[in-house]
């Protein structure tokens, strides 16, 4: 069944989330449990052996509350005040989004492929370059509700069917500053 979706079951979600599978690497502050990053692979690879997509599904969208911990605390707070358990899809295929800056944040459009569990997610995580008027490009990761994205129906792939890897189309949104993250700021790098 959940080949024949093409994403996860609603039940098998709605069990991932009951079990708390979802908030593992979740900060304890919000309820989560705040595990060592291995115990994602290795509640992964278990559920592999049953069924790659919701194992892939979990990897994915467990690793983006880890990521969120590295955002503003206004960003968290955002997300997890709305919804401690909410799920976050991501794309960072940077070359796919472009922004500019504007007063208080960021203009971004694009269309992003392989944006896995994004039918299940509040919000997803893109990958951008931010052109500045000397065409210097600064790479960010954008959090986005999903209120302003498209989903479009693309993933029909042989391997990791239910995975709903489906593209992301968005349309000149503003994204405030704290919902943004420099890709230097995570690596150290200038």
């Amino acid at each position: 069944r959940t080949e024949q979706l093409r994403r996860l079951l609603p039940e098998t979600e709605q069990e991932l989330h009951e079990t708390g599978l979802f908030r593992i690497l979740q900060p304890k502050s919000v309820g989560g449990f705040e595990f060592d990053y291995v115990a994602l692979v290795d509640f992964s690879a278990e559920l592999a052996r049953g069924d790659a997509s919701v194992a892939g599904n979990l990897a994915n969208l467990a690793s983006h509350h880890w990521m969120l911990a590295l955002f503003a605390p206004e960003a968290q707070a955002r997300v997890w005040g709305e919804n401690p358990e909410a799920l976050i899809a991501s794309s960072l295929v940077f070359p796919a989004g472009m922004a500019r800056r504007v007063p208080g944040g960021y203009r971004l459009k694009g269309r992003w492929p392989f944006s896995s569990g994004v039918q299940s997610s509040q919000w997803n995580m893109l990958g951008g370059s931010v052109i500045a008027e000397d065409d210097s490009r600064e790479l960010r990761i954008f959090l986005v509700p999903a209120s302003d994205y498209e989903i479009l129906d693309t993933w029909d792939s042989v391997g990791l069917r239910g995975t709903g890897s489906d593209d992301v189309i968005v349309n000149d949104v503003f994204v405030p500053e704290a919902m943004t993250v420099a890709v230097s700021s995570l690596s150290g790098g200038p």
